[in-house]
């Protein structure tokens, strides 16, 4: 029978998928905070970056494909409103390379959106906000053992 320390690390490692999954899709949440608290708890930095990325990432593809069915739904019923229009232009102004910050918040999903609703490839989009987001955890890793080591 496993040890209980198993079940805790387990249960720990969802919550932290389930909460960098929900705060990778639209809602307004932070995953940060359980993350580092996770990381004071000395559970594995590479475990955890793992993780909290691959939830991260499965969220934004939801917002990905909230967009690219936003824009079938709107656009095809509807005339498209002034400000779905503004960020349609910004994002094809930067192009596919800003969803490289679809970490930071508010933006990062208004561009995730953008790159659903213009039809960038589903593939190179996860593959670019995987990159992003793994990059901002393994950041907050790097400063958290920084700052602890001060």
């Amino acid at each position: 029978m496993p040890e209980k320390w198993f079940y805790e690390l387990l249960f720990s490692l969802q919550g932290l998928f389930m909460l960098s999954f929900l705060a990778g899709s639209v809602l307004p949440l932070g995953s940060e905070w359980y993350f580092l608290l996770l990381l004071a708890n000395e559970i594995s930095p590479v475990l955890l970056v793992s993780v909290a990325t691959a939830g991260n990432t499965a969220g934004g593809a939801v917002t990905y494909w909230i967009g690219h069915k936003g824009r079938e739904m709107v656009g095809h019923n509807h005339e498209l409103p002034r400000g779905w229009l503004t960020a349609e232009r910004v994002f094809q102004r930067y192009g596919v390379w800003s969803l490289l910050l679809s970490w930071v918040p508010v933006i990062g999903d208004v561009l995730v959106v953008m790159a659903g609703a213009s039809g960038t490839p589903l593939r190179l989009s996860l593959i670019l906000i995987l990159i992003g987001k793994a990059g901002r955890y393994a950041m907050l890793a790097v400063l958290f053992y920084w700052g602890a080591s001060q």
